[in-house]
């Protein structure tokens, strides 16, 4: 993965440029622990090697921003009671800033409520998450264990910024279902050949022209995205276009294309 922001302007298209996936992973760390509310969407669309080649191939890495959207004010009632408790979990306290797979954390919706998280990997100094809604005919309190093992809402590849008192909230521990949860990727470009890679990104393929159409490039998003899409997801803002890619879609997984051998 690779990309670099070409300058600091307010055009909707900037650039990353790093030697290495882990290099740029920590510096978009390092930017969103600056600022947690920042919005950002990285597409990787191919990959490079450092220097003029890294250079072209940078122009084909996105980086779009969205506006903001006003946050409710909060409900004069107080927070509702979260869906489920702790209790069922392996005790876990992360400092802020930390994550790891298999962390469950609260999210709050913007209303009073909450919706229940789950790292289900990591990937350098990303993490992969699954946010979970408690099905509708199932009263609270919910099995929490019983709600991670729904289809989720939102997934996708962010960073563990908003892993703070206040924000998302890690509550316990428990082993993910990252066979089913984990997505494949491609990278490449329509000029160039189609990959698949595991989420893992350390096997790789040429895709089928069926792959090339149906799996999709690696995003990672800023967590605070997230967030307002969660806000979308229980109705409190619009849902924008960008939030797309955040919405869960039963792709083809990991293990589909790349069985453990």
């Amino acid at each position: 993965m690779f990309g670099r922001r070409s300058k600091p302007d307010r055009s909707t298209q900037q650039f990353h440029q790093a030697d290495s996936g882990a290099q740029l992973f920590a510096q978009l760390l390092t930017e969103t622990r600056a600022d947690p509310e920042t919005l950002f969407t990285i597409e990787v669309v191919d990959h490079g090697w450092p220097g003029r080649d890294l250079d072209e191939r940078a122009r084909q890495l996105r980086r779009t921003r969205v506006p903001r959207t006003p946050l409710a004010a909060p409900d004069p009632r107080g927070p509702s009671t979260p869906s489920g408790t702790a209790s069922v979990f392996y005790p876990c306290s992360r400092p802020p800033f930390a994550a790891a797979a298999g962390d469950v954390f609260l999210i709050p919706d913007g209303a009073g409520g909450v919706l229940l998280g789950h790292v289900i990997s990591e990937h350098f100094d990303a993490v992969y998450v699954a946010v979970f809604q408690r099905p509708e005919g199932v009263p609270p309190p919910a099995d929490p264990l019983v709600v991670l093992a729904t289809q989720p809402v939102i997934a996708g590849l962010t960073l563990p910024a908003r892993f703070q008192p206040g924000m998302w909230e890690v509550v316990g521990t428990t082993t993910p279902d990252s066979d089913r949860l984990l997505p494949a990727y491609s990278w490449g470009t329509a000029t160039d050949v189609e990959y698949v890679t595991d989420f893992s990104g350390k096997r790789s393929r040429p895709a089928s022209e069926v792959e090339a159409e149906t799996v999709p490039h690696r995003m990672v998003v800023s967590p605070f995205f997230v967030d307002i899409a969660v806000r979308a997801v229980v109705g409190l803002v619009d849902w924008h276009p960008d939030f797309e890619h955040l919405r869960y879609r039963a792709t083809p997984r990991s293990v589909d294309l790349f069985p453990r051998t």
